[in-house]
């Protein structure tokens, strides 16, 4: 998740919303793993018809040109922000049956993949103002919905903060011996961490 200043332009469209009425415009870019390993793959979907390249600005506030896929029904919801440590997942969703999503979906893993979130608004056929950054998070999930006779599928991807899923990540590891000498061989902080639990022992008696 990011907080920043919008730009005028972008900032003055929402305003003038109540009377003339925006179009939003999103843009979902993902770092992709190849599934037989190797480098990332950047991909990069947005919810218009038509690819594009575009010119936006990164999360480190510098410039770069990216290309997005279009036609792919993409849509963005639950986008909050909130000002305390409240963990407010984003989903991301697109069609089954384009070949882009079906690429992004099905060729790639994207378990905890990096993310952004860009978003701009449309009037007349053309931007507002450039994409204006909206989200930075990680793909938590990404469950493919096969429809039955006539139906009508979908890839939704739930987005969640990176920040937020350290913060309410837990530690599998347990306090035990072993793992106490997987750091120091010669650590015996936990040597009967095994057994002290079953002892009873009361401070007012001494041990004969």
């Amino acid at each position: 998740m990011i907080m920043r200043t919008y730009d005028a332009q972008f900032a003055a469209s929402l305003t003038a919303a109540r009377d003339g009425g925006i179009a939003p415009v999103y843009f979902f870019w993902v770092l992709a793993r190849p599934r037989a390993g190797g480098a990332e793959v950047p991909i990069g979907l947005w919810s218009g018809d038509e690819d594009i390249t575009l010119t936006l600005t990164q999360p480190d506030g510098s410039n770069v040109s990216r290309h997005y896929f279009g036609g792919v029904n993409l849509k963005v919801e639950d986008l909050t922000y909130v000002g305390d440590l409240t963990d407010n997942p984003v989903a991301v969703s697109t069609s089954q049956g384009v070949d882009a999503a079906q690429l992004l979906a099905r060729g790639y893993d994207l378990r905890l993949a990096y993310c952004e979130i860009h978003a701009t608004t449309m009037t007349g056929g053309a931007f507002t103002a450039a994409p204006q950054l909206q989200w930075v998070g990680i793909i938590d999930a990404g469950p493919i919905n096969t429809p039955g006779e006539n139906g009508e599928g979908g890839i939704t991807y739930q987005i969640r903060s990176e920040i937020m899923w350290q913060l309410t990540a837990r530690n599998p590891a347990k306090s035990s011996d072993a793992h106490q000498k997987r750091r120091n061989l010669i650590d015996r902080f936990c040597e009967f961490a095994a057994v002290i639990g079953s002892r009873s022992v009361q401070w007012y008696k001494k041990d004969r």
